[in-house]
C-alpha cells in the first residue's frame, strides 16, 4: 500500500482510495492489493487535487464524500471536469445515505455508491465490474 500520492504505470490495474479513515483506508488498500489491484491511498481532499492535476490516472477510484479540506463532491466535480480524468469510473463509497447526496453524486457522474458499513465481497464486486477490462485483474 502507498501512502504518496503516485501512480505507477505497469499493466496491473491501478486503484486509487481517498478515504480519511485510517482503518477503512487500510482495509480497502488491503482488500484491493490482495485482488491485485496496485492501490495509491490519500487522506484528504487536498491531496487527492494533486493526483488530479497530475499526470497519472488510475483504472478506478474510490471515493469518500466526506473528507479534510476538498470534499469528494468537489473532487468528482473536478475529475469529471478534467480530460484526463472524465472516464476514469468512480465508485463513491460513503456513510452519507440521504437520497439527496445519492442523486447529486450521480448527476456529479459517479458510476456507482455503496454506502457504509459496506460488505467486502460486494464492494470487490462492483470495482471489478467498473475496471476496464470489466473483470478487475487478472
Amino acid at each position: 500500500m502507498s501512502a504518496q500520492p503516485h501512480l505507477s504505470s505497469d499493466a496491473v490495474p491501478r486503484a486509487l482510495v481517498i478515504e480519511d479513515s485510517e482503518y477503512t483506508a487500510y482495509l480497502l488498500a488491503f482488500m484491493l492489493e490482495r485482488a491485485g489491484y496496485d492501490v495509491t491511498t490519500v487522506r484528504n481532499g487536498r491531496d487527492a487535487q494533486i493526483l488530479i492535476d497530475g499526470d497519472a490516472v488510475p483504472d478506478v477510484v474510490l471515493l469518500d464524500l466526506m473528507l479534510p479540506h476538498v470534499d469528494g463532491f468537489e473532487l468528482l466535480t473536478e475529475m469529471r471536469e478534467s480530460p484526463k480524468w472524465r472516464r476514469v469510473p468512480v465508485l463513491v463509497l460513503s456513510s452519507k445515505m440521504l437520497e439527496a447526496d445519492v442523486v447529486r453524486a450521480f448527476d456529479l457522474g459517479a458510476n456507482d455508491y455503496v454506502t457504509k458499513p459496506f460488505r467486502p465481497q460486494e464492494l470487490l464486486a462492483r470495482v471489478n465490474r467498473l475496471a476496464p477490462s470489466g473483470q478487475g485483474p487478472g
